[in-house]
């Protein structure tokens, strides 16, 4: 009886130790500093930590502009930021300044993170406290530091387990059936397993995108050429589909569209470069296959019936919830967009054509994300980015990349102008959703 005495207390003394270290109680809590000062150096240090915190959470600059802007403007500040994936300059005044010692500027060089939805609501909290004064900007800056060195609440294996989730509803959609489930769902895990090496091996992480598709090109070849009845390329393409740079390009699209030339210029850059990598790595796992003995394969299987693509959602939301650091509660709300997308997509297509009808799809998921974080004050993008991502064109930019290793050229060209036309029908969705429903914060 002791001994289950003393192992529920164990239990319990976990819990509140976890309880206090949870990132609601990092922004509502005490002050983490008894002098947390207020001033110009405090409001810019808090500035440059909060901007370097959205970068890395996958804010698109005019987003992260804007934020600042806002946050100056409430603590009586002048500033004027310039947003990049990599870089910031930041120079904040007092209203009137007249000398050098009421102006400072600053440089930081960021670093590009994942998405974590769930540090972005705790950072879209922490602003609004800022801008109530119910806090310090010196306060709300160590907040900041706390909040970004908490412990990911996913770990690794959840992670890699949430790719292969997402290979398989990316087989159901991409018309797969029979083995091409669990062998897409498979090689998804293994691409998840690179990647969390790669967050502990740099070298691994900068070769993630060609070593990652050469491997799962090599083993879906391998497997059609040793008599597995699969569709190697539902297979492939649903493996990579995690890595695959369609949200990146949009959200590049929708800098450039916003005047932001600079950093939509060299996000698009890094979206290409990706691609390129994994048409690289997919050519040098298909020339490696090709060198082992092949044995004629029976035919797939028919592909599974349409009510089978209903299926999909609840799996990319599951898979989504994890591999977008978003709480296990809030995944009620990544399902909803998720299905917000498909409906609108469908809807588009049928009126406009597949690639136009992106823009119905992002114009419905946009404009509820918008409804949501004015009715909840919760951030934006905590329905927008699963919604869009299930509506971006990596595969077709992929297709693209696929059909120049093949000297196909004119194919090649085509399928690259559809991705054009998709980023850009997503881009304007968005676009048009903000005019229609202004968000009450920028974030």
């Amino acid at each position: 009886m002791d001994l289950w005495i003393l192992q529920a207390a164990r239990v319990l003394d976990r819990r509140r130790r976890s309880e206090r270290g949870s990132l609601d109680s990092l922004v509502h809590g005490e002050a983490l500093a008894e002098h947390a000062a207020d001033g110009l150096d405090p409001s810019l240090a808090f500035s440059l930590r909060l901007a370097r915190a959205l970068l890395g959470c996958g804010m698109p600059a005019q987003r992260v502009e804007e934020s600042l802007y806002r946050l100056a403007e409430s603590l009586g500040f002048d500033i004027d930021a310039f947003c990049t994936p990599t870089a910031l300059i930041v120079t904040m005044s007092k209203e009137g300044a007249t000398g050098p010692h009421d102006v400072r500027t600053r440089v930081v060089r960021v670093e590009p993170g994942q998405t974590d939805l769930e540090r972005l609501s705790a950072l879209h909290d922490l602003v609004g406290r800022v801008e109530r004064r119910e806090i310090t900007p010196g306060d709300g800056a160590r907040r900041i530091e706390a909040i970004l060195a908490r412990r990911p609440r996913w770990n690794d294996t959840s992670i890699a387990l949430a790719f292969g989730l997402v290979s398989m509803a990316a087989s159901i959609l991409l018309g797969g059936g029979g083995l091409d489930l669990p062998i897409a769902g498979a090689l998804g895990v293994l691409v998840g397993v690179l990647d969390a090496i790669g967050h502990r091996v740099p070298a691994v992480q900068r070769l993630l995108p060609a070593l990652a598709a050469s491997s799962v090109s090599f083993l879906a070849s391998m497997l059609a050429w040793q008599g597995v009845p699969v569709r190697p390329s539902v297979v492939l393409l649903a493996s990579i589909v995690v890595l695959l740079p369609g949200l990146t390009v949009t959200t590049a699209t929708l800098e450039l569209a916003t005047a932001n030339l600079v950093s939509g210029t060299a996000r698009l850059m890094g979206g290409a470069v990706t691609f390129l990598q994994l048409g690289f790595g997919v050519a040098l796992g298909l020339e490696i296959a090709k060198m082992l003995p092949h044995i004629p394969a029976p035919p797939p299987p028919d592909a599974l019936p349409a009510w089978a693509v209903l299926v999909a959602p609840l799996g990319s939301a599951l898979g989504f919830t994890v591999l977008l650091r978003a709480k296990p509660a809030d995944g009620v709300w990544v399902l909803f967009a998720v299905v917000l997308a498909l409906a609108g997509s469908q809807l588009g297509g049928r009126l406009m054509g597949a690639e136009l009808g992106a823009f119905v799809g992002a114009l419905v998921v946009a404009s509820a994300s918008h409804v949501f974080a004015r009715w909840r004050d919760r951030p934006v993008n905590l329905m927008l980015v699963p919604g869009i991502l299930f509506l971006v064109p990596g595969s077709i930019g992929f297709l693209s990349i696929r059909s120049l290793l093949e000297h196909d050229v004119e194919g090649a060209v085509s399928t690259a102008f559809r991705m054009s036309i998709v980023a850009m029908a997503l881009a304007a969705g968005i676009l048009v959703a903000t005019a229609a429903v202004p968000p009450r914060k920028a974030l």
